[in-house]
C-alpha cells in the first residue's frame, strides 16, 4: 500500500488531477460466483514479506494476466500466490500454518478444493512474474505499458474449468459510447464505508470512450458512477478484467482512477492492442483464447 500511495503522489505532481491505481469493486456489487478464473493476488518482495494485493485473471491453468503496476520488480514484487476462489483465502482456519495477522493471509499457499492456489516465483518453482514494460506511474496521456503476466510454479484448476478469453486486435475500436462491460475483482469497497472483505465481487458499468486526450487508444474510459444500479472499480481491483457485457471476453486490466473515493470514471489499460497481445502468446505458459466480440 505504502508503494500504490507514492505511486499515486508522484502521479499527481505530473497530471491536472490526482490518479491512483484502482484496486475494488465499489457501488452496487455482488459476490462474484460466476467468474471463477478470475483470482486474488497477493504479491511478496525476496525476502518473503507481503507488499500489496491485486486482482487477475487466468488465461490458462498456469497464466495469470493483472496489471503492470502490480508485477513492478522495481518496485518490490518478487513473488506471488493466487488464489482461485470467491473468498479468496479470507476465511482460511490453518491447523498447522496460522494466517499472517498483519494481513490476514496464510502463510504458505496449502491448495486445496476449498481454497485452490498456486504459487508464483518461489523458490524451486519454475513460474514468476514477467513484465511488458510498466515503467512508473505516468498514467494519462500516454502509454504507461500497464500490464503485466503471473506465471504459476505448478497449474491450478478452476471450480469450473473456464478460464478467460481476450478479445481480438483493436476490437475495442468499434465499441460506442454505451457499451455495458462487467468488473469482477477483489479488494476494498468504499461504499458506504471502507471495507477489506478479500472476497470477489463483481459489477456492471459502461464504456465512456477510447480516443479521447486521456486515454490516446491504451485505455478504456469507463464509468465508475453507482447510478441506476451499476458500480465500478476501486482500491483493490488492479489488474482485474474489464470484462465485454456479460461475456468471458477481456478488453482491458483495471489500471488506474481519477478519484480517491473511486468515484467518477476509471480507466483500464487495452488488452486487444496488437502489440499487446503478441506479447502475451509470447510469454504465456500454454494456449491463450483470443476470440472476436460477438
Amino acid at each position: 500500500m505504502k508503494k500504490l500511495l507514492m505511486l499515486a503522489a508522484i502521479a499527481a505532481s505530473v497530471g491536472a488531477v490526482t490518479v491512483s491505481p484502482a484496486q475494488a469493486v465499489t457501488g452496487h456489487f455482488t459476490p462474484d460466483n460466476e467468474h471463477n478464473y478470475v483470482v486474488l493476488i497477493a504479491f511478496y518482495d525476496a525476502n518473503g514479506q507481503f507488499v500489496w494485493r491485486c486482482s487477475g485473471s487466468l488465461l490458462n491453468d498456469s497464466t495469470v494476466l493483472t496489471a503492470g503496476h502490480c508485477t513492478d520488480k522495481a518496485g518490490g514484487a518478487a513473488m506471488a500466490i493466487v488464489w482461485a476462489s470467491q473468498e479468496g483465502g479470507a476465511q482460511y482456519n490453518g491447523t498447522s500454518v496460522l494466517e499472517d495477522p498483519l494481513t490476514g493471509y496464510p502463510n504458505e499457499c496449502l491448495n486445496s478444493a476449498t481454497y485452490p492456489c498456486a504459487t508464483a516465483g518461489f523458490p524451486g518453482g519454475t513460474g514468476g512474474l514477467v513484465e511488458y514494460g510498466y515503467g512508473g506511474a505516468v498514467f494519462l496521456h500516454g502509454d504507461n505499458k500497464d500490464v503485466g503476466l503471473v506465471i504459476l510454479d505448478n497449474p491450478i484448476s478452476t471450480v469450473d474449468g473456464n478460464y478467460a478469453s481476450l478479445a481480438a486486435a483493436n476490437a475495442v475500436d468499434a465499441l460506442p459510447t454505451g457499451t455495458p462491460v462487467t468488473f469482477s475483482g477483489y479488494g476494498v469497497s468504499s461504499e458506504p464505508h471502507v471495507l477489506s472483505l478479500r472476497e470477489r465481487l463483481m459489477a456492471t458499468g459502461f464504456i465512456i470512450g477510447t480516443h479521447s486526450n486521456t486515454t490516446n487508444r491504451f485505455n478504456v474510459l469507463v464509468s465508475n458512477s453507482p447510478g441506476g444500479g451499476r458500480g465500478g472499480t476501486c482500491f483493490g481491483d488492479s489488474g482485474g478484467p474489464l470484462l465485454y457485457d456479460s461475456t468471458d471476453i477481456i478488453l482491458g486490466v483495471t489500471s488506474f482512477g481519477t478519484n480517491g473515493n473511486c468515484a467518477g470514471t476509471g480507466y483500464y489499460y487495452r488488452v486487444d492492442q496488437p502489440s499487446v497481445l503478441a506479447w502475451i502468446v509470447a510469454n504465456a505458459k500454454g494456449d491463450v483464447n483470443i476470440v472476436s466480440l460477438p
